[in-house]
């Protein structure tokens, strides 16, 4: 998957738990995934992206790469 692809997959999701497949999927042999400065433990981010669609977790838990964190606080804000 290219990384306009990436971005695209996560722009459309509707769900955080299509955003919490997406997150998996894009993760590594090594279950990371790509931050901006760093890596990220995939698992881990997806458990946080429930966490913080909960309240409990800030979004700062998630990568911005691919629009991850932005999708999130999208969806947290406009769920229905």
């Amino acid at each position: 998957m290219t990384q306009l692809q990436k971005w695209q997959a996560v722009n459309q999701c509707g769900t955080s738990i299509e955003l919490g497949v997406l997150i998996l999927q894009f993760a590594d042999k090594k279950g990371k995934i790509k931050g901006r400065t760093r890596k990220f433990d995939a698992l881990e981010m997806v458990l946080g992206l429930e966490m913080f669609m909960r309240d409990r977790m800030y979004p700062e838990i998630l990568t911005r790469e691919f629009g991850i964190r932005q999708q999130a606080i999208y969806l947290k804000q406009y769920k229905l």
